[in-house]
């Protein structure tokens, strides 16, 4: 009873995963996924090294090899969701300490006024007057009055 080992070279494209080759060596793999990396075509490249355990049917699998495109874009990522929490724990923390921020936004609140039907009647009045002084005009104009 023997182990078996295969490395897979999966690409990335189109937003999914797929088996490009499998190999028996793994030097053999690694050279492959390189150059294929080195070679832009794909968005990522890996490596997946697959063993068979005969004595309890299982497989292990694990990625050994990741293409740096990819790696390089997720440890961006990473960097840039880190500043992210780290700045929104500041701003929350300081907002939390700082009792004379608190009344002001508390008092900015209170400051807000509901829409109130008197400026609504005001406006109607005005609109109203205009196009009665324009009618009016109108008809001045036209020799009526």
């Amino acid at each position: 009873m023997s182990d078996m080992k295969a490395f897979e070279i999966h690409t990335y494209q189109s937003g999914k995963w797929k088996i490009d080759s499998v190999f028996d060596d793994r030097d053999l793999a690694m050279f492959e996924a390189q150059r294929m990396d080195s070679s832009g075509r794909y968005t990522g490249i890996r490596v997946v090294e697959e063993i068979y355990l005969e004595s309890t049917r299982e497989t292990k699998t694990r990625t050994i090899y990741r293409g740096s495109k990819i790696a390089e874009a997720n440890a961006a990522q990473l960097r840039k969701s880190k500043e992210n929490r780290i700045n929104k724990g500041q701003a929350l923390k300081k907002r939390k300490t700082d009792p004379v921020q608190r009344r002001k936004t508390a008092q900015k609140r209170k400051r807000k006024k509901k829409a109130s039907p008197v400026r609504l009647i005001m406006i109607m009045i005005m609109i109203t007057a205009m196009a009665a002084g324009a009618m009016y005009g109108l008809l001045v104009l036209q020799g009526g009055l």
